[in-house]
């Protein structure tokens, strides 16, 4: 599994290769691979003095397996002689040649871990990545940034209604806490699967990030109203509008995400229009909107905690291109946009490229637009410092670190004046 991630496959995708495994074989298979993400370069770092030179990912497992091995020995707690002569057990054919090393190499660390050991959190993430975050947030955050990437991320449920979300709180199992985010949001701790919540059947909740249901908290669709959500897909802000009884016209160019979004709609009882388009080519007979939000794609480096194998799919280069493609999705959102109208543009990304420099261009080249600053006293309590001198919205993991941290968000507000 950690080497098909290494190879470019998704999280999602090579945990397909767990499939056959019992439950509780599949749950610590799985704990594995996302402790040696979390940990990737702390753990590269603190090989490196066993190493004459890295192993070579391919053709082999050799390095996937070393690194599954050191995970055990030093964030898991298993028992050396189990995680060693397990690890060394599982080479085959092809890693034979490095079955020496690799029990040479785990026993020394378990001698030796106190002193091998690097626990810099900066050092998990790709050197670019942590100079980038570095050089926006400054260093004290963006240690905590850091750090915070490495946990669990918590599950945040946002609701229908308020009275939707009491119901659930009364309904809670012992197993289960709750702690109140906002009036609709809820952040819980415990080990529930999400089919298993209270309600999940009458579709009274979704789940989504806290970060994420602030773009459609401050476009404040009036009941009533046409909205226009582009990229939607998986659809948490579309469900967020259509339930203030909004009209909603949800486009995403990727119809097995669309599927999902409608999925979401059915189970919640909530409706809305769903086109399957990619915007850079759809014209919609010159019809404009009122309320209109972007949700581009993105490096989506503000989720590492939930994607953790993000950083060993992402360039600096990629950057700069994610970034040419947002600006090209907000210039025809911008004309999507009626006179009178507001555009929020969002990233659930950390890199400044992707947010704040998007929103400074964009205001150079459209004179027909302006910002509307968000206000502190409007956010849910712990995102106070989210709003940037320019009233537009910057959040990171660092924030709300007493429950939990959020995801990385940009947002932006904008008026069109003509």
């Amino acid at each position: 599994m950690l080497a098909a991630i290494e190879r470019g496959k998704t999280l999602d995708e090579a945990r397909d290769r767990l499939q056959d495994l019992p439950a509780n074989d599949r749950a610590f298979a799985d704990l594995m691979v996302l402790t040696a993400l979390r940990h990737y370069g702390e753990i590269e770092a603190t090989l490196a003095p066993c190493l004459a030179r890295p192993l070579p990912a391919r053709p082999h497992l050799a390095r996937a397996l070393l690194y599954i091995g050191a995970v055990q020995l030093l964030y898991l707690d298993t028992p050396a002689h189990a995680a060693i002569n397990e690890t060394v057990a599982a080479t085959g054919r092809r890693e034979q040649p490095f079955r020496g090393l690799i029990n040479a190499i785990l026993r020394r660390l378990d001698r030796e871990a106190e002193a091998l050991r690097v626990t810099d959190p900066l050092r998990a993430w790709p050197d670019w990545l942590a100079a980038s975050w570095q050089a926006h947030y400054g260093a004290p955050t963006t240690q905590t940034i850091a750090r915070t990437m490495q946990t669990h991320a918590p599950t945040d449920l946002c609701f229908i209604s308020e009275d939707a979300a009491d119901a659930f709180m009364a309904a809670l199992p012992d197993t289960l806490k709750a702690s109140r985010l906002a009036a609709r949001n809820l952040r819980l701790s415990g080990s529930l699967s999400v089919p298993e919540l209270p309600f999940y059947e009458t579709g009274t909740w979704w789940v989504q990030d806290i970060a994420a249901t602030l773009a459609a908290q401050i476009l404040a669709v009036p009941t009533g109203a046409d909205a226009l959500d582009l990229c939607a897909a998986p659809g948490g802000k579309t469900l967020q509008m259509a339930a203030g009884g909004a009209q909603v016209t949800a486009l995403d160019m990727s119809a097995q995400r669309l599927e999902r979004l409608r999925a979401n709609l059915a189970r919640t009882g909530l409706s809305a229009h769903t086109i399957c388009a990619a915007l850079e080519d759809w014209s919609p007979q010159d019809r404009q909107w009122p309320y209109v939000l972007l949700d581009a794609p993105c490096s989506a480096t503000g989720t590492i905690r939930r994607h953790p194998d993000l950083p060993l799919h992402r360039k600096a280069s990629h950057i700069a291109g994610a970034a040419r493609v947002q600006q090209k999705l907000l210039t025809k959102a911008a004309a999507l946009t009626a006179p009178g109208g507001q555009l929020v543009y969002c990233v659930c990304s950390l890199q400044p490229e992707e947010g704040e420099a998007i929103a400074a261009d964009f205001l150079a080249d459209a004179p027909h637009f302006t910002t509307v600053p968000v206000k502190a006293e409007t956010l849910p309590t712990g995102l106070q410092a989210a709003p940037t001198g320019e009233g537009w919205l910057r959040t990171h993991p660092a924030m709300l670190g007493e429950t939990g941290g959020c995801d990385g968000f940009f947002i932006a507000r904008f008026a069109r004046t003509g």
